[in-house]
């Protein structure tokens, strides 16, 4: 069974971009939710397969009545198609039944082939709570370069600030409100955020089209009766400064791009302080260490960490 984040006339609409079609089809923010009093959980994935070189894994969520334990799985990027991973929960059988959520990988694509639990344990349903925050992105909100899906700035701050989420990060997608439309307008969310525009810099056209979808993505999400809308604009990156790598799985990451971010980020800041204070404005958020971003772009677990506790005040 796979579990699809967008409908399939989304990945008509992206036909021929190639990443974003990738990264539309992820498991990112995808698990499964039960009850049992068992002591391991087997997750058996199938059709395991991975679109980027980072480290990925899968992840436990264990819901005790005093607080949620958490279990990390193991990389699994040298591992496809048919996989098999164990990960304790530190509960009893015979004990009382306990939410767990099994998350699946944030980059790849999989289906679950099944659950198995220790022989005598209990199993039961647990639906899962309903969602209040619809997360709009590109590869910062779907997680690029964080192994565990826990470690990522958004099931972060879905925790902390008991926001139960839909993550619709695409890494590589450019602003495109008629893939988000189908989102927006399926429920009153309390917070919509949207974090998209730095995919605009990699070409000068694409540089010089940023304002026009984004207003109307900006507008078509103001439209709504949704309680708190932030706008996450694009982040520093070390390239701006003359640092960093110099490409990106073959993007350039030089002058040309920093120059270009820059650009966009002020475009973007202009064209939508307009619509405050229905629409937040946010930034600031990713830190400036070269030592974070491994690749230029993208944190590991502690920059994510830090991009959590920076937007935490605009989300909450």
């Amino acid at each position: 069974m796979r579990l699809p984040r967008f409908p399939r006339d989304v990945a008509a609409l992206l036909a021929g971009q190639i990443g974003p079609v990738a990264n539309l089809r992820s498991s990112c923010g995808c698990g499964v939710r039960f009850a049992s009093d068992s002591p391991w959980v087997e997750l058996h994935l199938a059709r395991l397969r991975h679109h980027q070189p980072f480290p990925a894994a899968v992840a436990l969520e264990i819901e005790h009545v005093d607080g949620v334990a958490a279990q990390h799985g193991p990389d699994l990027r040298e591992r496809q198609n048919e996989v098999v991973v164990r990960l304790p929960t530190g509960l009893e059988r015979g004990g009382p039944l306990t939410p767990l959520v099994c998350w699946l990988p944030l980059i790849s694509t999989c289906a679950i082939a099944g659950i198995a639990l220790a022989d005598g344990a209990r199993l039961e349903c647990a639906p899962a709570p309903a969602p209040r925050w619809l997360a709009i992105g590109d590869s910062l909100t779907q997680g690029f370069s964080v192994q565990s899906p826990l470690d990522a700035w958004v099931p972060r701050l879905s925790r902390r600030l008991d926001l139960p989420c839909w993550n619709l990060g695409v890494g590589g997608i450019k602003i495109e409100p008629e893939a988000f439309r189908w989102a927006l307008e399926s429920r009153v969310w309390d917070v919509v955020s949207i974090g998209l525009g730095s995919n605009h810099a990699w070409r000068a056209s694409d540089t010089d089209a940023v304002v026009e979808p984004a207003l109307r993505l900006a507008r078509l999400a103001c439209a709504g009766p949704h309680r708190r809308i932030v706008w996450i604009l694009p982040p520093w990156k070390p390239c701006e400064a003359g640092k960093g790598p110099a490409d990106f799985q073959g993007m350039p990451l030089g002058p040309d791009t920093g120059a270009r971010a820059g650009r966009i980020r002020e475009s973007l800041r202009a064209a939508l302080t307009p619509l405050t204070p229905r629409l937040v404005l946010a930034e600031g958020h990713v830190p400036e260490d070269v030592r974070l971003l491994p690749d230029g772009l993208h944190p590991a677990a502690h920059g994510s960490a830090i991009i959590a506790e920076r937007l935490a005040r605009f989300l909450g």
